[in-house]
């Protein structure tokens, strides 16, 4: 229900966060652009949801354009994201994983958060709508502020108390996020225990600014910094800039911080997106929060950890409860429903070893090897490379000795003439002349011998 721009909406139920931890598994992210420096003390996740409500009493016209713009602001100050994750109530925006229902909005949370470690850098941006529900009874505060997902007509919103169990509570000691809400009622909206309280007509260069301690409960081991559009009692209006697509005001704001302006503190880039928005007409006031006391003065960054006011270290509690854990460290990559069950792919101790001696005897091993090895088929080959059968009948070709036998009809004598048939007289006029042989000496005395 929508009252004088604020949103009152009914109390929800709260969420299971152990099952919305279980679901992370099917969550695939991406790389949204390359940049030239990687980041090599952990892992770079990132995680942006726009909201337009189209077709809804309360459609918004510039929360998916909020998207594009602080991805494209991030990849130009070359935030070196190695895992992103994008929802937006529009099915054809390039890169998207699913409409923003609860249901898939606590997902994604849960995956941002899920085995985090010191070193990794976490980033989390919303542009859509925000409310506010009646608080418990057992509450100092009159109201709880809530997110309001696509499907909250029927799924319900998203409680504050929820929103810390799923982002800050899982981050350990050393391990950095960034989050971002540009939605009304969005001040506190994680809960977090370190508020900059101050009026509009601060100054950046006044020394002295520091941040308060406004809830004692809610301490974090992880360093959050929470950068909000407006108060718990404000609204987030949108800007239709001339020549440019619709945004919000808090995104613009401080896109434009990060891009036009270097070396800032803390202090700078709150005081910088407060008087754009004030040379804008906007009466809205962006709020900073923390999950410890940050020294405002110091240099500002996404990544490493925070620098704290040492004047305030005794607001920090010494023992801290570990930070929780959906589901424990031992249970972490076991596969949900859809997966084989555990059982068979563990290894037990002497249950599962008797069960191997029972199912794989050793006679199954030997079995493979003619498969693999089989000589029958390498024999028939040898024949066809070197056949000996093709060269033996070149021999009596290339030498054939019966031909050189006709020579013996030379030893044969038939008539008086010397010559062999067939030769000419011509031929043989030069050994006519010759002297000739006795009849009465060898042809005589070769036939009286015979």
């Amino acid at each position: 229900m929508l009252t004088n721009g604020l949103l009152k909406v009914p109390r929800p139920r709260p969420i299971d966060i152990r099952q919305a931890h279980e679901q992370v598994f099917s969550v695939k992210p991406f790389v949204p652009y390359h940049f030239s420096k990687p980041y090599t003390c952990g892992r770079v996740r990132a995680l942006l949801i726009g909201i337009n409500y189209f077709g809804s009493e309360g459609e918004l016209g510039g929360c998916i354009n909020d998207v594009v713009t602080m991805l494209k602001t991030l990849e130009r100050i070359q935030f070196p994201i190695t895992e992103c994750c994008i929802l937006v109530d529009d099915p054809g925006f390039q890169g998207s994983m699913g409409y923003p229902t609860r249901e898939n909005i606590t997902k994604y949370m849960a995956w941002l958060t899920h085995d985090a470690r010191p070193g990794d850098v976490l980033f989390f941006h919303y542009s859509g709508h925000g409310g506010q529900c009646e608080a418990e009874d057992d509450s100092f505060e009159n109201y709880d502020q809530c997110l309001i997902p696509v499907d909250f007509d029927t799924a319900g919103s998203i409680l504050d108390n929820d929103l810390f169990y799923l982002l800050v509570s899982p981050l350990p000691s050393g391990c950095r996020m960034t989050c971002i809400f540009d939605c009304c009622h969005s001040a506190s909206m994680l809960d977090l225990p370190f508020s900059f309280v101050a009026t509009r007509d601060m100054s950046s260069g006044r020394q002295g600014y520091t941040m308060k301690c406004v809830r004692n409960n809610n301490f974090s081991h992880g360093d959050v910094v929470m950068f909000s559009g407006c108060t718990d009692s404000g609204t987030s209006s949108d800007v239709h800039n001339p020549g440019s697509d619709a945004g919000g005001a808090a995104t613009q704001a401080f896109t434009w911080a990060l891009i036009n302006t270097t070396n800032l503190n803390f202090m700078n880039i709150l005081c910088k997106t407060r008087d754009l928005l004030k040379s804008k007409g906007f009466k809205q006031i962006p709020q900073l929060t923390s999950s410890k006391p940050i020294d405002l003065y110091k240099p500002f960054s996404l990544f490493g950890s925070i620098e704290v006011n040492q004047r305030q270290m005794s607001l920090i509690p010494q023992h801290l409860p570990p930070p929780h854990l959906y589901p424990p460290p031992q249970q972490q990559y076991i596969p949900s429903q859809q997966y084989p069950p555990p059982q068979a792919e563990c290894v037990p101790p002497q249950h599962c070893l008797a069960q191997r001696q029972h199912y794989i005897p050793p006679q199954q091993y030997p079995s493979p090897q003619p498969q693999y090895v089989p000589p029958q088929q390498y024999l028939p080959s040898q024949p066809q490379y070197v056949p000996p059968q093709q060269y033996l009948p070149s021999q009596p070709q290339c030498v054939p000795p019966q031909q050189y036998l006709p020579p013996q009809q030379f030893q044969s004598i038939q008539g008086s003439s010397s010559h062999p048939q067939g030769q000419s007289a011509a031929n043989q006029a030069p050994d006519s002349k010759k002297p000739k042989p006795k009849r009465s000496q060898y042809p005589f005395e070769f036939y009286s011998k015979k």
